[in-house]
């Protein structure tokens, strides 16, 4: 792969069939052909009722069924994406798979930047990990975690994705002014 078609890599929204292990399966798969498949996960510790001291961690992704691909559709084909068995389909915006602003990504990256859960997304939440947040873009993305219907959590990462006019993200640059 050269410098040029590294440079045109890309964030898309996208979602994934939910149920088993299709998370970690897809993932696997999208690594291993050279593309960054990254969400945002919590992990939330629960009391084992047979075990006096000891807990279970449930890792649950912030917007279920939904994940952020980084890939170059000049390189990587969007038929051969869609192969995949845990792949629904790219999210369209007008009917066109449109690119989710970068920082819209990073922001996300660095309120919720466990490594460990998304091994292959560790450059970019290195990156990440240097973008400073005001304060009201930190409490609106900790607030979606916080929403206790994901339907809502979705129509939130759709409003934040592809329409931050007027909100505290409007200034972040689009896919086409970078």
């Amino acid at each position: 792969m050269n410098i040029e078609q590294v440079q045109h890599y890309q964030w898309f929204l996208a979602q994934y069939i939910t149920g088993g292990r299709n998370r970690e399966y897809l993932f696997d798969w999208l690594s291993s052909q050279h593309m960054v498949p990254w969400t945002p996960l919590t992990v939330t510790h629960i009391k084992r009722s047979d075990k006096m001291y000891s807990y279970r961690k449930r890792v649950t992704p912030v917007f279920p069924g939904y994940f952020f691909l980084k890939a170059n559709f000049d390189v990587h084909s969007i038929a051969n994406i869609r192969c995949h068995t845990a792949f629904c389909d790219f999210v369209h915006i007008g009917g066109t798979i449109s690119p989710v602003r970068p920082m819209i990504v990073e922001a996300l990256m660095k309120t919720y930047p466990d490594v460990a859960l998304n091994i292959a997304a560790q450059p970019e939440l290195e990156a990440a990990s240097r973008l400073w947040l005001t304060q009201k873009q930190y409490d609106y993305l900790l607030a979606l975690d916080k929403t206790s219907q994901p339907i809502s959590r979705i129509s939130m990462l759709y409003e934040l994705a592809f329409n931050t006019a007027n909100t505290a993200f409007s200034h972040f640059p689009t896919p086409e002014k970078l």
